[in-house]
């Protein structure tokens, strides 16, 4: 009997090969994932956090509901992932060289992203779950993880002697994300292109005259 050729069509991959084929790098797991969160923030949208349910997200993302219960044992763990994933795709971290710039380039990102459908139903579900001591929880923790990322722009900005240290870092990216929530969501004000700048130029420089 004829053994095919390890290269020859219809062969059997080997060694490195196999565990290529075995690991497959974005493969299925990679695209449901993707698949949930979509079908996630879709159902948002329509129904809210309330008429949120693993069922109906798994019957719109075409996967069984034991599959989600796999990766996540609850709906307020998957939304927040959901949510922390879509983040990093839309307000990523920005190296600009300057901190200015960074702060700008992040309160854009921010900015377009609350502006979107995506962004609304998000911020009316996170209004509408404040009384659930569970997902505060989980929300104040994932909130923590942001942060750390964000840290490294002031760190930056520390090494560079463009901020001085004794700045807390946490109150002045409070400050400048407060703004664009206050403008959209509450007093619902036009939010102009220009307001990112405006709102940096303000917070660092009352940061740098306080730590003159």
């Amino acid at each position: 009997m004829n053994t095919p050729r390890p290269n020859a069509p219809g062969a059997l991959p080997t060694g490195k090969g196999r565990d290529a084929v075995r690991r497959r790098p974005g493969g299925r797991s990679a695209h449901v994932q993707v698949a949930v969160f979509e079908a996630t923030f879709q159902l948002l949208e329509e129904r809210g956090y309330e008429g949120l349910s693993m069922a109906s997200i798994a019957e719109r993302a075409g996967v069984h509901e034991t599959s989600l219960y796999r990766r996540w044992k609850t709906k307020e763990q998957l939304v927040l992932d959901a949510v922390n994933h879509r983040v990093a795709q839309e307000i990523p971290v920005p190296d600009t060289g300057a901190l200015r710039s960074d702060l700008i380039a992040v309160l854009q990102s921010l900015q377009l992203f609350l502006q979107s459908r995506v962004g609304q139903a998000l911020f009316q579900t996170v209004v509408a779950t404040l009384h659930l001591p569970e997902l505060c929880a989980l929300r104040q923790e994932r909130w923590r993880q942001r942060r750390a990322q964000l840290q490294i722009l002031f760190d930056r900005a520390i090494t560079r002697g463009q901020l001085s240290p004794q700045v807390d870092c946490q109150f002045l990216l409070e400050m400048l994300s407060g703004i664009m929530y206050m403008r959209l969501f509450v007093v619902n004000e036009p939010v102009d292109e220009m307001l990112p700048e405006r709102v940096v130029d303000l917070i660092l420089s009352g940061a740098n005259q306080l730590h003159c």
